[in-house]
């Protein structure tokens, strides 16, 4: 083991040490020396810079491997441990990866053995191995930048963007900090994890599902001054009704924008609260800029605020007027080349400088306060969940009977709407089991509410 994580691993056992989680923790004794784990690790059939998967709902046995991973020289990749095991194999498979660790592991389609480390399952792959630099990370990508994508990061720079991160929303080592956001968003694992990391914060480790009710109580209970959501989760405490404890000091809200109405509510229930919005792209590191809504009159909340420190916004005209310019970012925390994708699509993302081409569109005001009005491609937003369609069609077409596929969303039920043209098997269309096998391929909330088959000889629908 060389370290090349960056961090060290006294830092990393003192920090576990520190964590407080909701949850029971998993039996069997108090967990080996993180060193220990990373030894173990380091010993699997895994060459320094393999690329790891792993799918494990928040815990701190999903620290302990994120962190031993590193410290084992491997690139570690956070997935969502609920995603479709096919799912999980096919990233797995794309992305280059060696092994696969967590509850789904057995699901992969080419296992080249099993084996344990510590308390971990790990189960090695066969095929095309990637090697990146010990050292970096990889970070999944949002349904903005479609499925099976991610983007390499080096893990110094990460916690770079925590530390300014950190010190835009007020996180400080007198914090209790509630991570209740899952660890595979880059907002939850840099913003949150490793904020409270640099910052010397006391993490206390949640995860989905959101309950309104038991979340304001665990806020109370833990005695957290600092938390994190979604503007989906924000919606449903409001309407829930909960009330956040006089102890929360800070709420930072991020993964999309909060609606003014929404901000302007939470604020008026919640006297002295301290509100951060905040802007961001996991290909940035991940945070760009961040409002204090607590401190600025009501028209800014329309707003992304300020660039933290450290980084540069600017625009570039796409033919939509001043008001619709694409968003660059400069920054010394970008990715250092997307994986899963061909190059040119780096290339064409990451600019000279280095520059990050966003795809997002807005405007500054005079006082350098950033606006967001839209993006240039083809994504939507379902249920307050990210989905590219360009990713769905490319799923769907990777199926062998499938030669073409169309999609589109239904605003009016929020549901996306997706055409197939198949060439059928002589006895005709497979219908229920070619849906079985896309769905297989799909999370929850990509796969289409009104799916629609086409051939020569007939056309078929169902919900």
């Amino acid at each position: 083991m060389t370290s090349g994580a960056a961090i060290d691993p006294g830092v990393l056992e003192e920090f576990l040490g520190r964590l407080r989680t909701l949850r029971p923790p998993v039996a069997g004794g108090p967990p080996r020396p993180l060193t220990a784990l990373a030894a173990e690790l380091a010993e699997l059939p895994i060459s320094p810079g393999g690329v790891v998967v792993i799918a494990l709902p928040n815990s701190a046995r999903l620290l302990r491997a994120f962190f031993g991973c590193l410290l084992a020289d491997y690139v570690p990749l956070l997935m969502a441990p609920s995603a479709p095991g096919p799912r999980i194999a096919e990233t797995a498979a794309r992305l280059g990866a060696a092994a696969i660790l967590g509850t789904r592991a057995g699901a992969s389609a080419d296992p080249a053995g099993s084996r344990r480390a510590g308390d971990l399952d790990v189960v090695l792959r066969a095929g095309h191995r990637r090697r990146h630099r010990p050292g970096q990370a990889i970070l999944l990508t949002s349904g903005t930048s479609g499925a099976a994508t991610g983007c390499l990061h080096d893990v110094s720079a990460l916690l770079r963007n925590a530390r300014r991160h950190a010190a835009a929303v007020g996180l400080t080592a007198a914090d209790r900090v509630l991570i209740s956001l899952p660890l595979y968003y880059s907002f939850a694992l840099v913003g949150q994890l490793m904020g409270a990391l640099v910052s010397g914060a006391t993490p206390v480790l949640g995860g989905p599902p959101f309950n309104a009710a038991e979340y304001a109580e665990a806020l109370a209970r833990e005695g957290v001054t600092h938390a994190s959501l979604t503007p989906i989760l924000v919606s449903a405490l409001l309407d829930d009704g909960a009330a956040l404890p006089a102890g929360l000091r800070a709420l930072t809200v991020g993964g999309q924008a909060l609606a003014p109405a929404r901000t302007a509510d939470l604020l008026g229930r919640n006297p002295g609260l301290e509100l951060y919005l905040t802007y961001g792209l996991t290909q940035a590191g991940p945070r760009v800029t961040t409002l204090a809504a607590h401190r600025e009159p009501p028209h800014r909340h329309h707003s992304v605020g300020v660039p933290v420190d450290g980084v540069r916004v600017s625009l570039r005209d796409v033919g939509r007027g001043p008001r619709e310019q694409e968003v660059l970012v400069h920054s010394d925390t970008l990715f250092v080349e997307r994986v899963g994708v061909p190059r040119e699509r780096s290339a064409a993302e990451l600019l000279p400088g280095p520059v990050l081409a966003t795809g997002d569109l807005g405007h500054l005001d005079e006082a350098g306060y950033l606006y967001l009005t839209g993006r240039l491609t083809d994504f939507v937003e379902v249920r307050g969940e990210k989905v590219s369609l360009a990713s769905l069609r490319a799923i769907a077409t990777s199926l062998p009977e499938v030669t073409g596929a169309t999609a589109a969303h239904d605003a009016v039920a929020d549901v996306i709407a997706l055409d197939l043209h198949v060439s059928p098997a002589p006895r005709g269309i497979d219908e229920a089991g070619l849906r079985r096998r896309l769905f297989s391929l799909l999370a929850p909330h990509e796969r289409p509410g009104r799916l629609t088959f086409h051939d020569a000889a007939e056309v078929s629908s169902f919900k």
